[in-house]
C-alpha cells in the first residue's frame, strides 16, 4: 500500500498523519530544518545534514561550530561512509559530499529527523534525535549491503568543536584553549577548553575554565580517531573530499596543538543483506554534577539508542498530542495538531536558535507569548515563565528586554511595550487554569527587594501611567512591539497610539482582578486612566479613517493618510478593534482599510505603502528594502492578530483568508517561491513591492508559531477559555460541515463536535453537554478528570 502525501511537491510532501515532512530532494531553495531540544540540550539539522549543537543556547555556550550561510549550509556534524576495496565515498547525508544517489529522503519529524539514501548499492539510514533528558544527541546509523557480494566499509563520524563563546571573528584565539584526548573507556574523544569568555569572581576577563567537558563516542571500537581538522580535511582540501578519505586510516592526532575537530573510523562488514547499525553520541556534561564518561557509556549503544529514541516519542506526547482538531481545512489541522506546538516549544522557548538566527537569551515580550502554547498541554510550563519573567524587573516596574540565559544580564531600555506583557500573559494564565495562588507568589527585583506577581504587574502598569504624554497618550520610547520604530520616540515626547490600545486591553482585564485583590484604590485609577486614554486615542490617534501608529518627537503624524509613505499600519487598526478602543463604526471602517490596504495574497501586510526613503526620526523599519520584513512585508507575528480583529467585526470569511494565506502548506503549490519550510512558520514573507513577492524568511524562530495556534484555536474555532468555563463562539466558513476539537481544561477532557449542517458562519442554536442541553455557549467548569461529551448544533 502506498504512503498517503498530504502537500506534495516537488520537494517533499507531508505524511498521512501530518507528524513528518518528507523531504525527497535535498536541492530546497533554501535550507529545511529541524530544531531539536530537550529544553537544555538542542540541535539544529537542515534536509543536507548540516546544523550545530548547543547546551543551554546557542550564543554562549555552543558545542559545535557553525556559521550563518544559508545559501551554502556548509557547517554540520557529518558521516563518511568509504568502500575500503575501491575508495568510493560517500556521507550518510547528501552534504559534505553530495554524491549521486538511486533514491533520497530526510524525514523530519518531532523531535528527530531521519536520513535515507541508497548510494553504491548500500542503503544507509541516519536518525538523529536528543535524549529527552540527558545532555546527549544521537546519531543512529544503519548500512545495509544491497550488493551481491561482501562489501567491507568504514564509516567516519566529522565535525568542528565550539564549545562555549565561539565567535567566528577570534576563533583563532579560541581554538588554542582547546584540549582532546582520546579515550578507550567511552570509545571517543573527551574535549575541555580552558577559557569561557566571562568574567572570573573578581572580575578578570579570560580567567573562568569552560564549566563543561565535551565528549563524542561510538558504539564500537574504532580503527582509527582524529581531533585534528588539519590532518582530517587536508591543507587547503575541503569537507566534499578530505584528505582523512584518501588515507587508510584517521590520524590519531589530539591535545592542545590541533585545530579542534572530532572523528572517530569505525569498519564494518557486511555480507548481501546484510545490515549493521552503529552509534555516534555527542554531549557536553556539567563539571563535578554530570560524568561526562558515563554518559558517553549510557548512550553509545545500540539498544540505548532504540530505548532512548522510543522516549523520545513519549516525550513529545504530553506537549503535541493532548489537543487535537480535526476541520475541513487539512493545513489547519497538521499545523495546529502539531507542528506549531513543536515549532513553539522545541525552538522558540527551549533551543532559542535557529538558521537564521543564533540566541543567547530569552526576549522579555517574546517568551512570554510563546508560553501561551503550554496553556492548552502543560500550563506549570507557562506559571514558570511567568515567575521567570517576574524576576527580570527593576522596582520601578522597567524590565530587561532581553536577558543571557547563563548568568543573566542584558539591556535596561526604554522600550515602552515589554514590561505590559507580564500582566497581558498573567490573564492568559488565569483564564486558562484560574490558578490565583500565582498572584501571591514572591519574586525578587534584579535590583534588590521583592514582590508578589500581582505586585510585580501593578508595578508595570504604574510605570507606563509614568510614561504619558500630554494630551493622554503612552510615549513611544526606544520602540514599542515594533522594534523598527526606534527613532521616533527616544526623547520622550512621541506617542505610541498602539501602546495605548494595547494598555487599553490589559486594564480592562486587571480592573476586575484589583478589585478581587482588595486593592480598590489601583481599580479606580486604573479604571480612570482608561476612560480618558480611550478618549484621548480616539481623539488624537482617529485619523479619518484609521488610527495612526504614532506621532514623532517633534509631533509629525505616523501612519497617517497625509503621510507619503506609511500611510496605514496594521498593529493600531486591529488592536483598537481587538482591545474595544474602537465603537463598532470605527472598527468596521479600520479594518475596510486593513482589507483594502493591506491583506494581500500571502497574508496581512505590517504597514502600507512601504517606505523607500530612509527617515531617520522613524527608525531602522525605513532602512529596510520596500516590502521586505517590516517594512511592507508580511510580518506574520502580527498578521495572525488581523485573524483575530476579523472574527471581532463578524467577518468569519475574512478572517479565514486572512489565516489561509499564512498557514505554511498552503505555500506547497509554489515552493520555489516561497522558498521556506511548508511545516513551520516564517517570520515573514515579502511584500508586494518585492522582486521576490511572497518569499518567506527567517523561519523557526519567530513567535508567529504560538499566535496562529492561538488564532486558529481561539478565534475561528472560537473554543476560548473564560473564568466561568470554555467559551464556545465559532466564526468558521460557511461551507465547513463543522469540525471536532479535543481538548483539556482545568482537569477534564472535552470533546468537542461541532455540527454544521445549515451552512453559517457563526451562531448556535443548542449545545448539548454529556447529552443534556444548556444554557448559552459556555461549558461547565468540571475539573473532574473525566471526558465529557460537547454537542454544538450551529444556527
Amino acid at each position: 500500500m502506498s504512503e498517503v502525501k498530504k502537500f506534495e511537491n516537488k520537494y517533499g510532501y507531508f505524511t498521512q498523519d501530518g507528524r513528518e515532512y518528507v523531504i525527497t530532494n535535498p536541492r530546497t531553495p533554501k535550507p529545511w530544518a529541524n530544531i531539536i531540544s530537550n529544553g537544555d540540550y538542542g540541535f539544529m539539522v537542515s534536509q543536507t545534514g548540516g546544523g550545530y549543537s548547543w547546551r543551554g543556547n546557542a550564543g554562549q555556550n555552543r558545542i559545535t561550530r557553525t556559521m550563518q550561510d544559508i545559501i551554502k549550509d556548509p557547517w554540520g556534524k557529518y558521516v563518511y561512509i568509504r568502500d575500503i576495496e575501491t575508495k568510493e565515498f560517500w556521507s550518510a547525508a547528501w552534504k559534505p559530499v553530495m554524491a549521486d544517489y538511486e533514491y533520497y529522503e530526510v524525514r523530519h519529524g518531532i523531535g528527530y529527523s531521519i536520513f535515507r539514501q541508497k548510494v553504491n548499492n548500500i542503503n544507509s539510514e541516519m536518525k538523529v534525535f536528543v535524549v529527552p533528558n540527558a545532555p546527549v544527541e544521537i546519531m543512529e546509523v544503519t548500512l545495509k549491503n544491497d550488493s551481491n557480494c561482501r562489501r567491507a566499509l568504514d564509516v567516519s563520524s566529522y565535525f568542528e568543536w565550539g564549545l562555549g563563546f565561539a565567535p567566528d571573528e577570534h576563533r583563532e584565539f579560541h581554538k588554542i584553549f582547546i584540549d582532546s584526548e582520546y579515550n578507550q573507556d567511552i570509545n571517543g574523544l573527551l574535549v575541555n577548553k580552558y577559557l569561557w569568555g566571562f568574567k572570573d569572581e573578581k572580575g578578570r576577563s579570560n580567567n573562568l575554565d569552560w564549566d563543561y567537558t565535551a565528549f563524542h563516542a561510538v558504539s564500537e571500537e574504532p580503527k582509527s580517531y582524529d581531533g585534528d581538522k588539519e590532518s582530517f580535511i587536508g591543507m587547503y582540501g575541503q569537507e566534499a573530499s578530505p584528505a582523512a578519505m584518501k588515507d587508510d586510516q584517521l590520524a590519531m592526532r589530539t591535545g592542545r596543538f590541533v585545530d579542534a575537530a572530532a572523528s572517530l573510523q569505525v569498519e564494518v562488514v557486511l555480507n548481501p543483506g546484510e545490515s549493521k547499525t552503529i552509534v555516534f553520541t555527542i554531549g557536553a556534561g556539567q563539571k563535578d554534577k554530570e560524568d561526562p564518561k558515563e554518559l558517553a557509556k549510557k548512550y553509545s549503544s545500540v539498544e540505548a539508542s532504540k530505548k532512548a529514541f522510543e522516549e523520545v516519542h513519549h516525550f513529545w506526547t504530553q506537549f503535541i498530542d493532548t489537543e487535537k482538531i480535526n476541520t475541513p481545512d487539512e493545513a489547519m489541522n497538521i499545523m495546529t495538531n502539531i507542528w506549531l506546538k513543536y515549532q513553539s516549544i522545541s525552538c522558540r522557548l527551549w533551543g532559542k536558535s535557529a538558521y537564521y538566527q543564533t540566541s543567547a537569551g530569552f526576549g522579555y515580550r517574546d517568551q512570554l507569548q510563546d508560553s501561551q502554547i503550554f496553556l492548552i498541554n502543560q500550563p506549570e510550563y507557562t506559571r514558570k515563565q511567568i515567575l521567570m519573567h517576574a524576576g527580570q524587573q527593576f522596582q520601578e516596574g522597567d524590565v530587561l528586554h532581553w536577558w543571557f540565559t547563563i548568568r543573566g544580564g542584558g539591556p535596561r531600555t526604554k522600550c515602552s511595550d515589554d514590561l505590559l506583557w507580564l500582566p497581558f500573559i498573567l490573564d492568559a494564565y488565569l483564564k486558562e487554569t484560574k490558578d490565583f495562588s500565582v498572584l501571591d507568589e514572591v519574586v525578587p527585583f534584579l535590583d534588590g527587594g521583592e514582590a508578589t506577581v500581582y505586585e510585580h504587574c501593578k508595578r508595570a502598569i504604574e510605570r507606563v501611567f509614568q510614561r504619558f504624554s500630554p494630551r493622554g497618550i503612552p510615549l513611544m520610547g526606544d520602540h514599542d512591539w515594533n522594534d523598527g520604530l526606534s527613532a521616533i520616540g527616544q526623547d520622550w515626547k512621541g506617542e505610541s497610539f498602539w501602546v495605548g490600545e494595547f494598555l487599553y486591553m490589559i486594564l480592562t482585564e486587571f480592573i476586575p482582578l484589583a478589585i478581587d485583590k482588595g486593592d480598590q484604590a489601583f481599580a479606580e485609577k486604573c479604571k480612570g486612566v482608561n476612560e480618558a486614554m480611550k478618549v484621548s486615542i480616539n481623539k488624537y490617534g482617529w485619523d479619518g479613517k484609521w488610527y495612526l501608529q504614532a506621532t514623532t518627537d517633534e509631533g509629525l503624524k505616523v501612519g497617517s493618510e497625509e503621510n507619503d509613505e506609511g500611510q496605514i499600519f496594521l498593529n493600531p487598526q486591529i488592536w483598537a478593534v481587538m482591545s474595544g478602543v474602537a465603537d463598532k463604526e470605527c472598527s468596521q471602517k479600520v479594518m475596510e482599510g486593513v482589507t483594502k490596504y493591506l491583506l494581500k495574497d500571502y497574508g496581512t501586510l505590517l504597514l502600507y505603502p512601504a517606505y523607500s526613503k530612509v527617515r531617520r526620526d522613524i527608525g531602522y523599519i525605513t532602512r529596510y528594502a520596500p516590502g521586505l520584513r517590516e517594512n511592507g512585508g508580511v510580518y506574520t507575528h502580527a498578521a495572525t492578530w488581523a485573524v483575530w480583529a476579523y472574527t471581532m467585526i463578524g467577518e468569519p470569511e475574512l478572517a479565514y483568508e486572512a489565516y489561509k494565506r499564512i498557514c505554511p502548506p498552503n505555500r506547497s503549490d509554489d515552493p520555489d517561491a516561497y522558498m521556506s519550510e511548508p511545516y513551520v512558520t516564517p517570520g515573514n514573507s515579502d511584500g508586494p513591492l518585492s522582486p521576490y513577492f511572497g518569499r518567506g524568511g527567517w523561519t523557526w524562530y519567530t513567535g508567529s508559531s504560538q499566535w496562529l495556534h492561538r488564532v486558529g484555536t481561539q478565534w475561528i474555532l472560537g473554543v476560548r477559555p473564560t473564568y466561568e468555563g470554555l467559551l464556545i463562539d465559532p466564526s468558521i466558513p460557511k461551507d465547513w460541515d463543522g469540525y471536532s476539537y479535543t481538548r483539556q481544561f482545568r482537569n477534564a477532557t472535552y470533546h468537542i463536535s461541532v455540527d454544521n449542517s445549515v451552512h453559517v458562519s457563526k451562531g448556535i442554536k443548542v449545545i448539548y453537554v454529556d447529552g443534556n442541553p444548556i444554557e448559552g455557549n459556555i461549558l461547565p467548569d468540571f475539573k473532574d478528570n473525566k471526558g465529557h461529551k460537547i454537542e454544538v448544533i450551529m444556527g
